[in-house]
């Protein structure tokens, strides 16, 4: 079954990954959201600088599943990212809306197939990326939260 979603030069960029020239019937491609600049559930949120900085550390990464990386989970593999706005949005805080976005692949097995169906599907489609930040400023005061920290309290309204 060829690949109706693989652009120009994908395969090219796959096979630097594998270890084995892979071809269009042999592969699974598909676009995935890795992380955007919205406020999260820890009341976080990255910077469009930083998704563009997080952008080519995320290629040539695995997907793996519930943060788990022993290597019978992990599902597929980053070969390109990209940072991508979306004009007809905004974030809650009122800025422009940005997103950091990859495209991964599988190979074709008969073990993955249902995986690939679910995602086809819409039923898996959300990830969580795994990062560790050098600072996490503040976004009433500056100060950096991660080393000194202020007395801000995420999440609090102030005026």
């Amino acid at each position: 079954m060829a690949n109706q979603n693989l652009n120009e030069n994908e395969l090219e960029l796959i096979n630097r990954y594998s270890r084995k020239e892979l071809t269009e019937e042999e592969v699974y491609i598909f676009s995935v959201t890795l992380c955007d600049n919205e406020v999260d559930r820890d009341l976080e949120r990255f910077s469009k600088s930083a998704l563009y900085a997080l952008a080519p550390l995320y290629e040539g990464k695995t997907g793996i599943f519930d943060h788990n990386a022993r290597s019978s989970l992990q599902s597929a593999r980053i070969f390109r990212t990209w940072v991508e706005a979306d004009s007809s949005k905004k974030t809650s805080t009122g800025e422009p809306y940005y997103m950091l976005k990859a495209r991964a692949y599988m190979v074709r097995t008969e073990d993955n197939k249902s995986l690939i169906e679910e995602i086809e599907g819409g039923i898996k489609k959300e990830v969580s990326v795994g990062c560790a930040m050098s600072s996490i400023t503040c976004s009433i005061c500056g100060a950096d939260r991660k080393g000194f920290g202020c007395d801000h309290v995420p999440g609090k309204t102030y005026s």
